[in-house]
């Protein structure tokens, strides 16, 4: 089950039951911003659950255990696009150069950096719009788990 966001892409919908690379990036996300110790083995159980509502009710969403889009919106960093500067720029440059691409990692969101983005968004059939939001955060963070 997925939750549309675009035509082309979705976000998917995990819940308690859920397994594969998918939930093991909710469990790196959680253990990121200090949920807990979970195990990242690609199993939404007991610990996962638990962990998924105490983010959500610690973000004023719906405590429900669900992760879909606004638990995604909160998981994933923030939008990010040209003229952006911060760490999660550097994170950024680091996934893409992982990928193949040569970016100075400056943290710094200029010209060449969104080059790679729109190539990325493009080659991942997303919209290209140099801008990395949810769905490009997510594909980005995807492809870095199943590696």
């Amino acid at each position: 089950m997925t939750l549309s966001v675009s035509s082309s892409f979705s976000l998917p919908v995990l819940r308690n039951g859920s397994n594969g690379y998918n939930v093991t990036l909710v469990q790196r996300l959680l253990n990121n911003t200090g949920y807990g110790s979970l195990v990242e083995d690609g199993i939404f159980g007991v610990r996962t659950d638990a962990a998924v509502k105490q983010f959500q009710k610690d973000r004023n969403l719906i405590v429900d255990g669900i992760v879909g889009s606004q638990t995604w919106g909160a998981l994933l960093p923030p939008t990010i696009g040209r003229g952006s500067s911060s760490d999660d720029v550097k994170r950024l440059q680091m996934i893409l150069n992982e990928m193949g691409y040569s970016l100075v990692v400056d943290g710094m969101f200029g010209s060449n950096t969104e080059a790679a983005v729109k190539r990325f968004q493009k080659n991942s059939r997303l919209e290209v719009d140099g801008i990395v939001g949810p769905l490009t955060w997510y594909a980005l963070m995807s492809i870095m788990i199943q590696d």
